[in-house]
């Protein structure tokens, strides 16, 4: 499965071209990790059930690195390869809500039909 930040608002999946313009991809941390809640309340992400802060329990959630700042990586090694460094959380957001709420849809009217018709007169088979 490819992965895609799941920042809200955030359409960035990791492709070739993505990773060849140097953005990178980092998971959300454990829940045992006091950064998880920081990474949450920060990514403006609301629970689709009942509005209050998002909490995935699938460990496959990513956020892209255009949501950290410069100081958040270090570089290593000599290929130029950034890494986030330990304590770093994403900052850089959006301002405003990522996208309306959705709405319920309206109830299906049932499909217009054509009007009877009168029976034809003339011959009747036998």
């Amino acid at each position: 499965m490819p992965r895609h930040c799941s920042a809200a608002g955030c359409c960035t999946r990791d492709t070739r071209d993505t990773r060849g313009r140097g953005i990178s991809f980092h998971r959300l941390p454990r829940r045992d990790d006091p950064r998880r809640a920081q990474w949450l309340e920060n990514s403006r992400r609301r629970d689709p059930a009942g509005g209050g802060r998002w909490d995935p329990s699938s460990k496959y959630i990513y956020f892209c690195s255009q949501h950290f700042e410069q100081s958040c990586f270090e570089l290593v090694g000599y290929s130029g390869y950034h890494r986030l460094k330990e304590g770093a959380v994403p900052t850089v957001f959006a301002p405003g809500p990522s996208r309306p709420p959705k709405l319920p849809k309206p109830p299906k009217s049932p499909p217009e039909r054509d009007p009877p018709r009168a029976p034809r007169g003339g011959r009747r088979w036998r």
